[in-house]
Parts: C-alpha cells; structure tokens; sequence
C-alpha cells in the first residue's frame, strides 16, 4: 500500500484536533487503502491535490462514514384503491441528486473529484466495427 499522506500532514490540513490522538494513525491508514484502490500514479513528491484528497478522506474515515454503505434509493409505497379493486405498487425511488457518486458524503466526493487528473486508466483493448465489418 503506498503512503500518501501521514499523521502530521493531516494535522497541518485540518488542526490538531481533528481526531483522537490515538486512532488519528488509523483513520489515516484508512485513507492511504482507499487511495491505493484507485490506481493513482505515484509521484514523488505527493501532489497537493492528493494530501489535501487523503486529509478529507481521513476525516471522512473519522466521522465514520468512508467506508460506509450507501444506497441510490429508497424503497417506496404506494396503495391505490378504485371500485373495490385495490393495487400496491413498491419501488425503489431513485435519489434526487446528480453523478455516479451523488450517494456518497461530501468529503469522498470533493477526494475523488481532486484526484481524478492522477488516476491511471485501466488496461484494456477497444473492439470496434469499422465500415460495418466485423
């Protein structure tokens, strides 16, 4: 796993007081996995853009909530009745928000947006038709 940011540059980031003395190395470690899945070339030195992305994330495994699940909707009823016949109907409301990440907090998605520019792109091979041939 690399080794984005530290202890002591999350300090410098958000204040001493961002989190318990003692878990602060924890929930900082929990930033770096996080970062480390998402396939950020390594620079040295780390970009500002990634610290300040691993500070948040840090915060976020902080308040609990970087690892969290989330769900894009919620289950809905509904119950119709007209001349004695009666229908219920249940869906799963899509959320009322915008992008793929719109479920997740804010500090993940402000982490993701920062570090966009850094990730590499996946390996793979394009299959295309070209002139209608295969």
């Amino acid at each position: 796993m690399a080794q984005y940011v530290t202890v002591t540059d999350v300090d410098e980031y958000l204040g001493d007081g961002w989190a318990d003395t003692g878990q602060k190395g924890r929930y900082v470690a929990m930033a770096n996995a996080w970062l480390s899945a998402q396939r950020i070339d390594s620079t040295e030195p780390v970009p500002d853009e990634i610290k300040t992305a691993a500070a948040e994330l840090a915060a976020a495994a902080e308040e609990g909530v970087l690892y969290e699940q989330h769900e894009q909707g919620q289950v809905t009823q509904d119950e119709v009745e007209a001349d004695g016949v009666r229908s219920n109907r249940r869906y799963a409301a899509s959320a009322d928000s915008f992008g793929d990440n719109a479920a997740l907090p804010q500090r993940v998605q402000f982490a993701l947006a920062l570090i966009e520019p850094y990730r590499k792109l996946p390996m793979g091979i394009t299959v295309g038709y070209r002139n209608g041939c295969i």
